[in-house]
């Protein structure tokens, strides 16, 4: 936590007023929100679950945040009470069924992150110190400033993340002394959930977090029918897609986009579509004005389906990386997966489609060893059968009842529903 932040958090922690109660949260009087049904100033009282969500690009780790909560809604009496600042967070809420559970309405007036930022810490400040509280970011240094101050005012705090890495191995500045900074408060958490068991490693051995560390699989959640798959392409080109956050240096997409400047034969011989939101974006705007739209798209985010529909191969070149989330779908609509072996999915690729993470020529062998439709759907079946083994919906429900059951017990065993 930054000296900027420390002084920010100390005066909104000090203007607050302080709530009567630990087990009654009341809510700031909210404006017209056709998402909130709940009455101005009523306290929740039913709520069992505090969820603070901060103001990023929605992602893939979001929309799977939301849908085990929406699961765990139905299946096992979890009543989550979600901050989700910005129109995004309470669309995607929306798309959760998830709506109801807003807490509290977002003002109009705080779209800005700093507004956003208060909203958080305000709703921090009133979460009763005896109910579990989640968050949720995309690795462990993200809103480390939220998770002190959650762990100052002694809140039962649960952190559920999709990579684990230190920041040495992200290769930031400072990376060293940034883990030595955060190492003692990580240790501090109640609970632990993550997506994979590498990651549930990484925490216990590389950061030696005592507390108790939950594997949650991803699951892919699609509507409707799968999306046709496209006629050739008129000028021959394979058409490749990047579905996700637009993050340069998690993501590769710095690595990429220069690829793509400096090479003409990626485009002479690829279509690229790039689907998704993030401060990327700009750069990505600037390598299409460069190569020309006839070569590189650029679209919002949107359901994968779009994506699929008007391409041949799904890649991702990720540094680092939890479990991709649009992975999972892309193989369960019937799209081959073109990886960096460090995008998290080396284990349910056939070896033909990896890649070393800044390896150009291992990029374009796995990409055109997909240019048959037979070895399409060869590459299909290998990671719809590896998802069978490693994400199946029966290890993911097991997952689930066993980390509402730790979420909600008291820290002396009891189960506080």
């Amino acid at each position: 936590m930054t000296q900027r932040d420390g002084s920010w958090l100390a005066t909104w922690l000090a203007s607050l007023k302080k709530t009567e109660g630990r087990s009654r949260v009341y809510l700031p009087q909210p404006e017209a929100d056709e998402d909130c049904r709940r009455p101005a100033g009523k306290p929740i009282t039913d709520a069992n679950l505090g969820v603070l969500l901060t103001p990023r690009a929605l992602g893939g780790h979001e929309v799977a945040l939301l849908g085990w909560l929406a699961d765990a809604r139905r299946q096992v009496g979890l009543r989550p009470a979600i901050v989700a600042p910005g129109a995004d967070l309470a669309q995607a809420l929306a798309r959760a069924g998830l709506a109801d559970c807003r807490w509290p309405p977002h003002p109009a007036q705080a779209e800005a992150a700093a507004g956003s930022r208060a909203q958080v810490l305000a709703a921090l400040w009133q979460w009763p110190a005896d109910k579990p509280l989640l968050l949720a970011p995309g690795a462990l240094h993200t809103a480390a400033w939220l998770l002190a101050a959650a762990l100052v005012l002694g809140k039962r705090v649960w952190v559920y993340v999709p990579n684990t890495h230190t920041a040495r191995q992200m290769q930031w500045s400072l990376g060293p002394w940034r883990d030595a900074g955060l190492a003692p408060w990580l240790r501090r958490v109640e609970g632990w959930i993550t997506v994979h068991p590498r990651h549930a490693q990484g925490l216990s051995q590389a950061w030696r977090v005592p507390a108790p560390v939950h594997v949650l699989p991803n699951l892919p959640r699609l509507a409707g029918a799968a999306p046709c798959w496209p006629a050739p392409s008129a000028d021959g080109r394979l058409r490749v897609v990047f579905v996700g956050r637009f993050d340069l240096w998690t993501k590769g997409l710095d690595w990429l986009i220069d690829n793509l400047l400096k090479d003409p034969a990626w485009t002479r011989s690829c279509h690229w579509r790039f689907q998704g939101q993030g401060p990327g974006a700009a750069a990505l705007h600037a390598a299409a004005q460069a190569l020309g739209q006839q070569n590189l798209t650029i679209d919002g985010h949107a359901p994968i389906d779009q994506a699929l529909a008007c391409s041949d191969v799904l890649l991702l070149c990720s540094r680092f990386e939890g479990v991709p989330l649009v992975a999972l779908e892309a193989t369960a609509r019937g799209w081959p997966v073109v990886a960096s072996r460090e995008s998290g999915v080396a284990d349910l690729l056939p070896a033909a489609s990896l890649f070393d993470f800044g390896d150009s020529a291992g990029m374009r062998q796995a990409l055109f060893g997909l240019l048959a439709p037979g070895a399409r759907q060869a590459a299909v079946a290998h990671a719809r059968a590896q998802v069978a083994c490693h994400n199946s919906p029966q290890d993911y429900e097991r997952a689930l009842a066993t980390v509402c059951r730790s979420m909600l017990a008291a820290p002396g065993g009891v189960l506080a529903c």
